[in-house]
């Protein structure tokens, strides 16, 4: 199987304008810059997406991590869904995956993501946009197991976002999944409390061997291929003192660990509180008991738990 997966350069959330915070961002902190944040929600309003549909797959994997882990419900939102949808179109008009649109080619509705939700009557407070774009017969689910793979996409899947719109549908040779995120423009973020990680204990599907994401979180290795990252997220304080994971032969190597205080991530994306934990390969179909030790503004924390890979 082949994959791809792309989130916009240079942004992991566009801010509208009026927010205090502006460029990346998310939903952890408490900075003077941070934005305001809630509780993670524990339920939403029943999504209309049809029983065994790709957008269904998709929304009920995503919800199933974001709840078991720590980080909230999303809401369905039509408007959303129609910008996921328009995009999805455009990209597959045009053969061409990406984030971006041309005026002059068919499908265009909006050169960013904020632009097209804005065309679809979405008021947001805050956007973004994933796509996964897969060959070999992958279903919408293991675009999002896919994407909670890739460092990147993780964290803004796992970001404070409030509602999701779908779509899913063939762009030149992959089955693509889009998936655009937002935050109300009256809403506040939804955070995790205290300390919380992708994956934790009862995940049992995670991704054993990923590559390809863009940015790179290796640059200098085009080729680099890893195992299920570790993301970490907390109030901007966190530190990551100390991190492990084992396996039936015994500690996996780590590849790198990026945030603050750590390695610096060359995309500066794993900053003010999350942290991600790249291993090496791992093992299809096999259990992986991880321990991650941690202070809060001084005060020492840490987090044990297992999680399994899936079978492929």
């Amino acid at each position: 199987m082949m994959s791809r997966h792309v989130r916009a350069a240079g942004a992991l959330v566009a801010w509208v304008a009026a927010l205090v915070a502006s460029g990346c961002g998310g939903g952890g902190g408490g900075g003077d810059n941070a934005p305001p944040t809630a509780p993670p929600a524990i339920s939403v309003n029943s999504a209309t997406y049809g029983a065994g549909s790709p957008q269904r797959l998709a929304y009920d994997q995503l919800n199933a991590a974001r709840l078991r882990c720590g980080f909230g419900l999303l809401a369905q939102s039509a408007p959303l869904d129609q910008a996921a949808a328009a995009h999805a179109n455009y990209m597959s008009l045009n053969g061409e995956l990406g984030h971006g649109e041309d005026p002059g080619k068919p499908g265009f509705t909006g050169a960013t993501v904020l632009d097209r939700a804005l065309a679809a009557g979405y008021a947001p407070r805050a956007v973004g946009e994933d796509l996964s774009g897969a060959s070999g017969g992958s279903t919408a689910a293991d675009a999002v197991r896919s994407l909670m793979a890739a460092p990147y996409h993780a964290r803004s899947l796992l970001t404070g976002f409030l509602e999701v719109g779908l779509a899913w549908n063939a762009v030149a040779s992959f089955d693509t999944l889009t998936a655009v995120l937002g935050v109300p423009a009256s809403a506040q973020l939804q955070s995790p409390q205290g300390v919380a990680t992708f994956p934790c204990a009862g995940t049992t599907d995670a991704l054993a061997r990923n590559a390809n994401e863009s940015p790179s979180p290796f640059p200098s290795n085009p080729d680099a291929q890893w195992g299920q990252p570790i993301t970490v997220a907390g109030p901007e304080s966190l530190r990551i003192t100390s991190a492990t994971i084992t396996g039936p032969s015994g500690p996996v190597a780590l590849l790198v660990t990026y945030g603050s205080g750590a390695t610096a991530d060359p995309n500066a994306t794993f900053t003010d509180g999350w942290f991600s934990v790249i291993p090496e390969v791992l093992q299809p179909g096999t259990s992986y008991a991880v321990a991650i030790d941690y202070a809060v503004a001084g005060t020492p924390g840490s987090a044990r738990f297992s999680f399994a890979t899936g079978p492929r």
